[in-house]
C-alpha cells in the first residue's frame, strides 16, 4: 500500500516568472532522480518518486479556484524508516517553496493527516 504527500497552495494571483524560476530552484536543489536511477542500477537505496507539481499560470479558467500550485508524490516505502524519511524531505522541500510563494494559504497532507505550519520555524512540522 502506498502513501503519498498532497500539497496544494492557493491565493488571488498566479505565481510570478520570479517565484516560479525559484520554485524550480529549489524543485532542483531537492530532486531524488539521481537516487531513484541509483536505485534502478544498482537495487541500492530508497525507492524514491520524483516530485509532482503542476502550476496553474493561466489567470483565467481553471485559476478561478485559485490554485497556483499543486500536486502529490508516493513516499518511499522500502525500509523501516523510508516513508518518514520522505514526509521530512518533502516537508523541507514545500517549506523552502512556501517561503518563497507569499501570501498563498497552503494545505499540506500525508494522506488524511494534515502538517501543520511552524510560524516561528517558517517550516511544515511533520513531527506534530
Amino acid at each position: 500500500m502506498s502513501i503519498s504527500i498532497y500539497y496544494q497552495a492557493k491565493r488571488h494571483n498566479t505565481a510570478t516568472d520570479a517565484e516560479t524560476s525559484s520554485i524550480r530552484l529549489i524543485l532542483a536543489e531537492y530532486s531524488k532522480d539521481a537516487e531513484i536511477e541509483q536505485l534502478m542500477n544498482s537495487g541500492a537505496g530508497l525507492n524514491w518518486e520524483s516530485f509532482d507539481i503542476s502550476f496553474n499560470t493561466v489567470a483565467r479558467g481553471l485559476f478561478k479556484r485559485g490554485i497556483v500550485l499543486e500536486g502529490s508524490t508516493k513516499l518511499p516505502d522500502n525500509t523501516e524508516s523510508a516513508t518518514w524519511i520522505g514526509v521530512q524531505h518533502w516537508c523541507n522541500c514545500l517549506s523552502a517553496i512556501r517561503n518563497k510563494l507569499p501570501g498563498a494559504s497552503w494545505k499540506v497532507s500525508v494522506e488524511d493527516h494534515e502538517i501543520p505550519w511552524d510560524e516561528r520555524l517558517h517550516s511544515f512540522d511533520p513531527s506534530r
